[in-house]
Parts: C-alpha cells; sequence; structure tokens
C-alpha cells in the first residue's frame, strides 16, 4: 500500500512515518509533504493508496487536498487528522 503522510508540524509527520514503518513491508511511505500544495503534488505523481492528511495547512487546507484530488477522478483514501 502506497502512502503519503501531509502535516505541517514535522513532529507529527515523522511520528506518524514512524508508526506506519512498524506496521511491516506491506505500506510504503512515498511522500511526506509539510503543506496541502507539496501534498497535492505528491499525489499526483506517485498516485498513492492513503493519504493521511492535516485538517489545518499551508496553501492547502486538508479540505481542499481532498477537493482538488476528487476533482482530478483519482481515487485515493484519506485519512483526516484534526487540527488541536
Amino acid at each position: 500500500m502506497k502512502i503519503v503522510i501531509a502535516e505541517d508540524e514535522q513532529r507529527a509527520r515523522e511520528g506518524l512515518r514512524e508508526m506506519i514503518r512498524s506496521l511491516g513491508d506491506n505500506y510504503q511511505i512515498v511522500g511526506l509533504a509539510g503543506n496541502g500544495r507539496t501534498a497535492l503534488e505528491m499525489i499526483q505523481e506517485q498516485h498513492p493508496d492513503v493519504v493521511f492528511t492535516d485538517i489545518k495547512m499551508p496553501y492547502l487546507s486538508g479540505i481542499e487536498l481532498i477537493e482538488a484530488t476528487r476533482s482530478q477522478n483519482y481515487h485515493t483514501h484519506f485519512v483526516c487528522c484534526p487540527a488541536n
């Protein structure tokens, strides 16, 4: 399963990456993005199965990222992490 992590807080992004890596070799992290615009570019390039996204991020929010991805007919699943 190909995964992109979109989280503007580096510590949270790295923590999520380590947690997913600990699940085994079936999960491949193909991108780490610190903002919504970079995440969208990674989705367009990598075609991940799942994107873990923060709701509040620079440039594109998690909701805007989902809408942009859906409008381009990608069949990516999203897991949203609410902002504190």
